[in-house]
């Protein structure tokens, strides 16, 4: 493609862009559309704009540029008044606070990067977050009884199915008839996707969807192109028990839906990336807060941000391994959890503390952490010739074995005691609850650190 072929097909892109918004603009003046009819109306322009771009575009750069010159107008409906009062309020007339039309341009770039010429990696996910995307919010608007609880505020089961749906079309029918998959395969690619994704819309919040939904398509598509039916019916049946377990403990639990349907795509991360070893720190964890506590009441305060600050550390070390193929990083993926769920027992020391000793609970609250998380982990892994994975042979023997047993036993202890002393700032009073989520996410990466020492001195 010459320089002036793209430099033309850049203002053609530009030009019907501007043209959308100022139609947009003619319509929200006669006041016809609800706000969310016309802030999705530039959405799924802004798709249908973009969607081509696999055979407009042979080089980054133009795509780049746009990206940076659509990022910069977006900005400037929401900083200058004059353009904030005109075509600003065809984004914004929902009154809610979101940096969608940021993240979208980004996402279109980051895609058109990932798929490298790839153009069914690059159109499956953009299909996703243009129409599938729209459509649960419209059918959400006009039908949405059945709600649920997000971080974001109240999302539709109506809408959920109606992006499920879409996404299922959205990727069914270009496997179908434009690639060599087969029809089984087809169907069962379209409903892991569309599954997958339409959780991945549930949990987002402030216009992350923008991100989640068209990386995640990508991400998953990528995984299972060429698999075989029967791996995949597998895939799927992981995913439905995981994210019906989690939903289940939905009576128990003082997560929000949201959040609960994050622990279930954890869940179903881990296995995917890990396998079923990596699943069963995190799951005692999960199962201990909900089974132990109280039956949750209406009220159930912690959103995905809570889940995300518990489990930030381990997700580090499960991408970390799917990359490098590390299996010894299973050992501070382990302790991550390990000393999370050691700290929530300490927490109950300053919240209950009639219940007994401090010194005895809080050394009942390191051993738990400890024996049920990290050395059940461990010495299953040992047990089955792990942790070297590609990484080379493991430290020697029993004493290797000691050695990670004895650091996670420390690193699960240094979390606790500095838990401990950190209650009477932290829980006051008053209560320093902005302080809980951010210092337990650092002790549990610390933990993590401590844990795996071995291996990262003995990996370099």
């Amino acid at each position: 493609m010459t320089l002036a072929a793209t430099f033309l097909a850049m203002v053609a892109v530009l030009a019907a862009l501007g043209l959308l918004l100022a139609g947009l603009k003619v319509a929200d003046g006669r006041g016809r559309f609800h706000p969310e009819v016309l802030r999705k109306g530039v959405h799924v322009g802004m798709g249908l704009v973009v969607l081509p771009f696999p055979w407009v575009f042979d080089r980054v750069w133009p795509v780049v540029v746009l990206a940076i010159l659509a990022c910069g107008v977006m900005v400037a409906t929401r900083s200058i008044r004059w353009l904030r009062r005109g075509v600003g309020t065809v984004m914004d007339g929902v009154g809610r606070q979101s940096l969608g039309e940021i993240y979208f341009p980004v996402a279109v770039t980051i895609l058109f990067i990932l798929s490298r010429g790839d153009w069914l990696l690059y159109v499956v996910p953009i299909l996703m977050l243009t129409l599938a995307d729209a459509v649960a919010a419209l059918v959400g608007i006009r039908y949405g009884q059945l709600q649920y609880q997000t971080s974001d505020g109240i999302k539709s089961l109506e809408g959920s199915l109606a992006f499920f749906l879409v996404a299922f079309f959205s990727a069914h029918l270009p496997l179908l008839l434009l690639t060599g998959t087969g029809r089984a395969e087809a169907v069962l690619i379209a409903t892991i996707l569309a599954l997958l994704v339409m959780l991945l819309e549930s949990v987002a919040w402030r216009g992350l969807d923008n991100l989640f939904i068209p990386l995640g398509a990508h991400a998953f598509l990528r995984i299972y192109l060429g698999e075989d039916a029967e791996t995949l019916a597998i895939r799927l049946l992981v995913a439905v028990v995981l994210i019906a377990f989690a939903v289940a403990w939905r009576g128990r639990s003082k997560l929000d839906d949201s959040a609960l349907i994050g622990c279930g795509l954890f869940g179903y991360t881990t296995v995917l990336l890990g396998g079923w070893l990596w699943l069963l720190g995190p799951a005692v964890f999960f199962i201990s807060q909900t089974m132990f506590r109280t039956r949750a009441t209406e009220r159930r305060p912690h959103t995905v941000y809570s889940a995300l600050w518990a489990a930030g550390t381990g997700l580090f070390w499960l991408f970390v391994h799917a990359i490098t193929g590390y299996g010894w990083l299973l050992i501070p993926f382990t302790a991550s959890f390990a000393a999370q769920f050691t700290m929530y027992a300490v927490s109950k020391i300053g919240l209950q503390p009639d219940l007994g000793p401090r010194p005895v609970r809080l050394l009942g609250a390191i051993g738990r952490g400890w024996v049920l998380i990290h050395c059940t982990t461990l010495l299953i892994a040992y047990a089955g010739g792990q942790p070297a994975g590609d990484s080379g042979a493991s430290p020697p023997g029993v004493q290797g074995i000691a050695t990670d047993l004895g650091l996670g036993l420390l690193a699960v202890s240094l979390a606790a005691v500095a838990l401990y002393l950190l209650m009477p700032r932290i829980y006051g009073p008053p209560l320093r609850a902005a302080a809980i989520n951010p210092t337990f996410a650092a002790l549990g990466a610390l933990a993590s650190l401590v844990a795996g020492l071995q291996w990262l001195t003995w990996s370099r």
